[in-house]
């Protein structure tokens, strides 16, 4: 196997770690555009075509609510306005191409492959070519299918829509968060933090449960680190 493959195949599987998010997304647009009067085939090609799960999202609502043409377009743009960012930074790191070898960076790019690949920076310094288009790749493949799965399945699974985006974009941070944490300490304050988070909400404290136990953990886990380093 070539080098180039080698580091495609690397950013692709290495994307599937955020299948247990797109999945619920793909599921939850499926449902939501059958519910706004989309046919499966329009639904399948906006994935295909716009390839931003917010854009698509917040088009079919204001579809819904009669919103025009111009006013969806313009919140699409100007919700992907931070795609310009993270395109621009990629392609920075990835110099020499032609203009049309930065096409499959630039109109690809989502923020799950973004976090994959800035790990991949920030480990090595450097993220090759066929990488990043092995992630951007598996991401847009993966949209695809779970959008697939909703069109097809979405009726099947009541109350999807209750659960939808909010359950959804967890799964991005915890995806996002996983890929950041790089040595045992900051898995346990990561496991932690979600238990303590699970604790204040049950004992209603909801509203302030993530910060709370960022906090406590961030203070707990290092200071019992330097404890038994000392008593070492």
């Amino acid at each position: 196997m070539t080098n180039s493959r080698r580091e495609f195949m690397q950013g692709f599987m290495a994307s599937f770690v955020f299948a247990f998010e797109l999945l619920p997304l793909g599921l939850l647009f499926g449902t939501m555009s059958a519910e706004a009067g989309l046919s499966a085939p329009v639904a399948f090609s906006m994935s295909g075509l716009v390839f931003a799960g917010a854009s698509q999202f917040s088009a079919i609502t204001m579809l819904g609510a009669g919103a025009s043409v111009t006013a969806i377009v313009l919140s699409t743009f100007f919700i992907n306005l931070r795609h310009f960012l993270m395109s621009s930074y990629v392609a920075g790191v990835i110099p020499g191409r032609r203009t049309a070898g930065y096409l499959p960076v630039g109109l690809f790019i989502t923020d799950e492959s973004f976090a994959l690949i800035s790990q991949r920076l920030g480990k090595s310094g450097q993220a090759d070519y066929h990488y990043i288009i092995g992630a951007n790749l598996s991401v847009y493949v993966q949209w695809l299918l779970a959008t697939l799965a909703g069109l097809l399945l979405g009726n099947a699974l009541p109350g999807l829509a209750d659960l939808g985006m909010q359950a959804a974009l967890y799964a991005l941070f915890a995806a996002i968060l996983a890929l950041s944490l790089t040595s045992w300490t900051e898995v346990l304050a990561a496991v932690l933090a979600a238990a303590l988070a699970i604790f204040f909400t049950i004992n209603g404290y909801a509203g302030m449960a993530v910060l709370l136990a960022s906090l406590l953990a961030s203070i707990t886990v290092p200071g019992v680190q330097k404890w038994i380093h000392k008593s070492g």
